[in-house]
């Protein structure tokens, strides 16, 4: 008969589908063991009966797969001792095949725990005990492979008993790379503190979050910070809307439905309105000097995002902000507030490839969705889910490559894995070493920076 199961030295003698709709297979490993488990003297074994043994495996079309294995024994007549007969492709410690446990691990990533086990045919606590341990193992490889990316986009996000919690995301493959307990200061400073190769980092984006401000600042001084602009929209947006429900107020009860019915298009930006919307707005602004102003300043703030040189935008920004007056009332006082205390950080998106928190905002969806999809996940569960589940292949070999070649560019310090001020360390190397060296020096990727060359950095 054909080896159904496909695994090498194996006979199947039997396949047939029973009454619950499963494969069940009766095979037999056909070679025997050449020497004792123990001993390992050869060719001193005697057999000593077989006892019928059911494994589960991988799925087949769609169906349970069993395969009842004849396990034969032999006791060794140099040591005495009795052992079973090697199983290869067998796993060592569960009754089901090594290539279960590897769809198990594959799949655990991808789908609730129930679902695995229905597909399975395994137990669910089976397939959590599986999973976990696999997501062990790739927490600790991530962790010894885990390096700073060039740019990150930094949020949070409420997950396990919506308790808010920090995520990083490398723009570059848009991507997590961590996702930490809590967002406190002290947690997300540690983290960034312990990062390799922080030192790498040029750019980070976050939201009008201050105490990720303070930890960037702490911890990569060398890295640009910028407010994403969308968050940014949402709240000049909201001061919109804040303009309208006043106005709202003041008109005539009857006219009240008719303005929320298209409290929509005072949100939109001017290019994206329809031309029924363009003349349902005209005709409300035209009724309030109050909403004009506010869907104007509205509109001249926005469009500052469109501007593609930082000095133009400075200057834009710098009108805006005067046309606003000091006042805890006035409906953009708030966002005015923002501006005032992030202003470099808003104009630091001109000069940094126009990088936003896009990236990260659409990962946080996805992993909301991951923690409500399966109900119950712990917080383990659900960062392996986040961190190491599936993901375009291509777009990330494609960011692995780039960002190899030009990690390859720049010399890294051997000791503290930190990036090497190469022309600093030339002028050094010039003033003692180059007048007894030849060719000259140059420096190369096994170097040592300035710090980790002095004596008592050793000591």
């Amino acid at each position: 008969m054909t080896n159904a199961i496909l695994m090498p030295d194996w006979s199947v003698s039997d396949v047939f589908v029973d009454e619950d709709d499963t494969y069940q297979i009766t095979a037999t490993y056909d070679l025997a063991p050449d020497e004792c488990a123990r001993c390992e003297a050869p060719a001193r074994l005697v057999k000593r009966g077989a006892t019928t043994r059911i494994f589960v495996d991988a799925p087949v079309h769609g169906r349970h797969t069993f395969i009842h294995v004849r396990h034969n024994k032999y006791t060794c007549r140099t040591c005495d001792a009795t052992f079973g007969q090697i199983l290869p492709g067998m796993h060592h410690t569960r009754r089901m095949t090594k290539r279960l446990v590897e769809y198990i691990e594959k799949h655990s990533l991808l789908k609730p725990i129930a679902h695995v086990a229905e597909d399975t045919g395994v137990s669910e606590t089976t397939v959590g005990e599986i999973s976990k341990a696999y997501f062990a193992r790739l927490s600790e490889h991530h962790a010894r492979k885990l390096r700073a990316p060039r740019h990150i986009g930094i949020d949070e996000l409420a997950l396990v008993n919506k308790q808010m919690r920090a995520i990083f995301i490398n723009l570059e493959d848009s991507w997590p790379f961590e996702l930490l307990r809590n967002r406190t200061l002290k947690s997300v400073q540690n983290f960034l503190m312990k990062l390799p190769n922080r030192g790498d980092v040029e750019v980070v984006t976050m939201d009008m979050c201050d105490y990720y401000r303070t930890a960037v600042k702490r911890t990569m001084p060398q890295a640009a910070i910028i407010v994403d602009r969308w968050h940014m929209a949402d709240k000049i947006n909201a001061a919109m809307d804040e303009a309208r429900r006043r106005y709202q107020r003041k008109i005539h009860r009857g006219r009240v439905r008719a303005l929320k019915g298209v409290n929509g298009i005072f949100l939109k930006r001017r290019s994206e309105l329809s031309g029924s919307e363009e003349i349902k707005l005209g005709g409300w602004l035209a009724n309030s000097e109050e909403l004009y102003a506010a869907y104007e300043a509205k509109e001249a703030l926005l469009s500052i995002w469109d501007l593609h040189d930082r000095a133009a935008a400075e200057t834009a920004l710098d009108e805006w902000r005067a046309r606003v007056p000091d006042d805890k009332k006035h409906v953009f006082a708030g966002v005015a507030g923002v501006i005032d205390n992030w202003r470099t950080e808003i104009l630091n998106f001109f000069d940094h490839g126009r990088l936003t928190n896009g990236p990260t905002e659409a990962r946080n969806g996805a992993i909301k969705r991951i923690y409500n999809y399966g109900a119950g996940y712990d917080f383990e569960s659900i960062r392996a889910r986040a961190l190491f589940g599936k993901r375009p292949g291509r777009l990330k070999k494609e960011a692995d490559a780039k960002d190899e070649a030009w990690r390859a560019r720049k010399p890294v310090c051997i000791r503290c894995r930190q990036p090497i001020d190469a022309a600093a360390l030339m002028e050094d190397w010039k003033s003692y070493v180059a007048p007894l060296m030849e060719p000259p020096p140059r420096v190369h990727e096994h170097a040592l920076c300035e710090e980790c060359s002095k004596p008592d950095a050793w000591s």
